[in-house]
């Protein structure tokens, strides 16, 4: 009995202490650069009928919390074979822009971000038909078109998710409407598909992402940054009644009450009649 009061007493006297060192615990917000991988460019081949092989990575820095500095860059190769056609497309990409949080983040540990986004994109790839069927008077005949090097120009908006899955692991996706801005030509054929921008046969390509990164952890701070605002300060209908102009007997803008009627009261105006 007497060891089990005791251990009650040591549980009580160590319980108190124990809960003041959690309080105390100081709480930190840590930013960094995030370097990731997207997971989406290891599926292209099951999207359609070409034999594609990529990989991306891809990497931001915050600035003032809400905004973020990124970079992408990545490989693709491409083999398309089709009736009578046979497509080859590789190359090399990249491209820069940056990210805005449109949330509010409720804590210093909150990093769980909903964006949009701006991107310009490059690339520099080659491409070559080795097999090209058309029939004609005389049958059906074969050629080829030897490899051309060409390069093409983008540009990108994009919306999208991150949220921390855990302590500086991050899973997001991001979906991306892309302008072509111009491409190479080639007196032969049209590129088919351009590293990084995707398939040519639309006007506006979209494409969708879905990224794992990891933050490193290089600054701590105690500032939660301050949401970014929709739209400019609105004046408050109170804002001419605070003005003390408004509030002097002589002004014959005011009633000297601190409401505005716009005319003056009705005593200026007598004075001013009897003054004649």
């Amino acid at each position: 009995m007497d060891k089990m009061l005791r251990y009650i007493f040591i549980f009580l006297l160590i319980s108190p202490l124990a809960l003041f060192g959690q309080k105390g615990k100081e709480v930190w917000r840590y930013e960094g650069p995030r370097i990731g991988v997207d997971l989406s460019r290891f599926l292209m081949s099951s999207v359609r009928d070409a034999t594609k092989s990529a990989f991306e990575i891809q990497a931001d820095m915050p600035y003032k919390g809400n905004y973020f500095f990124t970079v992408e860059t990545g490989y693709q190769n491409s083999d398309d074979t089709k009736e009578s056609f046979h497509y080859l497309n590789k190359g090399a990409y990249g491209r820069l822009g940056v990210d805005m949080n449109i949330t509010k983040f409720e804590a210093l540990s909150d990093n769980d971000l909903v964006y949009v986004g701006l991107r310009y994109g490059y690339s520099n790839f080659s491409q070559e038909v080795t097999t090209a069927g058309y029939s004609n008077y005389w049958g059906t005949l074969s050629t080829s078109f030897p490899r051309k090097n060409m390069n093409a120009h983008w540009a990108e908006i994009l919306f999208g998710l991150k949220g921390e899955l855990m302590r500086n692991i991050f899973i997001g996706w991001s979906v991306r409407a892309k302008f072509p801005l111009a491409i190479t030509s080639d007196p032969h054929t049209k590129p088919y598909i351009v590293p990084g921008l995707g398939y040519t046969d639309s006007e506006v390509p979209f494409d969708f992402s879905f990224t794992v990164a990891y933050r490193f952890p290089l600054f701590k701070t105690k500032t939660l940054p301050k949401p970014i605002k929709s739209g400019g300060s609105k004046r408050r209908d109170t804002d001419r009644d605070d003005d003390p102009d408004n509030m002097d007997p002589n002004n014959p803008y005011g009633n000297g009450n601190g409401t505005n009627s716009g005319y003056g009261n009705g005593t200026n105006m007598r004075n001013n009649n009897q003054s004649f």
